[in-house]
C-alpha cells in the first residue's frame, strides 16, 4: 500500500510538470510579443498591480510606459517560469541596454487567455 501511494505521488508529479511545461514556451512568447506591441492590451489584465522605481503601478502607469520610445532594441536573458498552479505562474527574466533591469511577471490564465496580473521591475548594474 506504501509503494502504491509512493508511485501514485511520483506520477502525478512527473506529469503535472509535463502539462505545466507546455506553456513556459508560450509564457516566453507572450512576454516577447508584449515588449514589441507597443501597449499592454491583450497581455496585461486591467487590474494588474506591480511595483517600480515609482512605487506601485496599475494599469495606467503601464500604459504609461509603452508611450515612451525607444529605438533601442529590447534585449531579454535569462527567463525562468514557475508555475503555482495550472493557471497562475511566474516568470522572471533580465533586460539589458540603456535600462538594464530584472522584471518579474505574474500571469494568470483567465478565460483560457494567459494575462500578466503582477508586475515588478527593479534596476540592475549594466
Amino acid at each position: 500500500m506504501r509503494l502504491t501511494k509512493i508511485l501514485l505521488v511520483t506520477s502525478i508529479a512527473i506529469f503535472s510538470g509535463l502539462v505545466f511545461a507546455d506553456d513556459t514556451a508560450m509564457l516566453i512568447d507572450l512576454d516577447k510579443q508584449w515588449g514589441s506591441a507597443g501597449g499592454p492590451d491583450g497581455f496585461v489584465s486591467e487590474d494588474v498591480i506591480g511595483i517600480g522605481i515609482a512605487g506601485i503601478t496599475g494599469i495606467a502607469e503601464v500604459r504609461q510606459a509603452a508611450t515612451i520610445a525607444s529605438e533601442e532594441e529590447y534585449v531579454v536573458e535569462g527567463y525562468q517560469v514557475k508555475f503555482l498552479s495550472t493557471d497562475i505562474a511566474v516568470m522572471v527574466h533580465t533586460t539589458a541596454g540603456s535600462d538594464p533591469h530584472a522584471s518579474m511577471h505574474v500571469f494568470q490564465k483567465q478565460d483560457g487567455k494567459w494575462l500578466v496580473v503582477g508586475d515588478a521591475a527593479v534596476p540592475t548594474a549594466e
